[in-house]
């Protein structure tokens, strides 16, 4: 499946930009299905014009994500989205979805009814030299370092696919490494949902196996780098492993 910036054509989705306030400052505000698909549309083309990248697992926008961010949504003559580049695991970056119509008329984000040609559209704050930078393969310094890690840790650069490759000992039992990811992804989705995801969500994961080894594919979603912290702690008083790969 393409990967999209924000898909905004799937009616939860669409719901949730508006509707989901993390800070009591923000205002929730609705938008139509004509506005969400000419933002989502126009991002998208705008975003690799200005950096050559596009979005993926990997790198996305999300809502305001601090007490000080500025409205989600601000109305005026030019009129702004104020939107967050994420990119995995731990940079993020304040970026603006602007508009303005070319005859005055003002469009806001409830309109169904409005002349995509009568829009001129930019994004501001882009910063396409720290992104690359962010993205490419240079070496980073990761958060998971833990000084009782009593298996080998090691963790490359951004690949296709986020991956942990879980090596193990002869006659390891790797259902029950299964059972402590699957219940570890389980309780984080669980308490970030109670508190209106404050903390992310993980949309879905798999396992592959052969004898000795279990790679967890995982398409971390909002929860980030923060569940592969929790996966990685539930593994320290487990017998059986000996290494892990992190592949961002």
């Amino acid at each position: 499946m393409k990967h999209r910036f924000y898909y905004c054509d799937n009616e939860a989705t669409r719901n949730y930009i508006g509707s989901k306030t993390y800070f009591t400052h923000q205002k929730p505000i609705d938008f139509s299905v004509k506005f969400c698909r000419f933002f989502s549309d126009k991002f998208e083309e705008l975003f690799i014009l200005a950096t050559g990248i596009r979005p993926s697992t990997k790198i996305n926008i999300t809502l305001p994500n601090r007490d000080d961010s500025p409205q989600l949504y601000e109305p005026g003559f030019v009129s702004r989205l104020n939107m967050v580049l994420w990119i995995m695991p731990d940079y993020y970056d304040d970026v603006s979805f602007c508009w303005q119509s070319k005859t005055g008329i003002m469009v806001i984000p409830t309109d169904e009814d409005f002349n995509l040609d009568d829009l001129e559209c930019w994004l501001q704050g882009i910063k396409a030299g720290e992104y690359w930078k962010q993205v490419g393969t240079e070496k980073k310094v990761h958060p998971f370092q833990h000084a009782n890690f009593p298996f080998e840790l090691k963790v490359f650069n951004f690949g296709v696919n986020m991956e942990l490759r879980i090596y193990l000992e002869e006659n390891s039992i790797q259902h029950e490494i299964k059972e402590v990811v699957s219940g570890t992804i389980r309780l984080y989705n669980d308490t970030s949902e109670a508190s209106n995801r404050i903390n992310g969500v993980v949309h879905n994961f798999k396992f592959m196996e052969e004898a000795n080894f279990i790679c967890l594919v995982i398409d971390t979603g909002s929860a980030g780098v923060a569940i592969i912290k929790k996966i990685l702690n539930a593994f320290v008083k487990m017998a059986g492993i000996i290494k892990i790969e992190v592949d961002l």
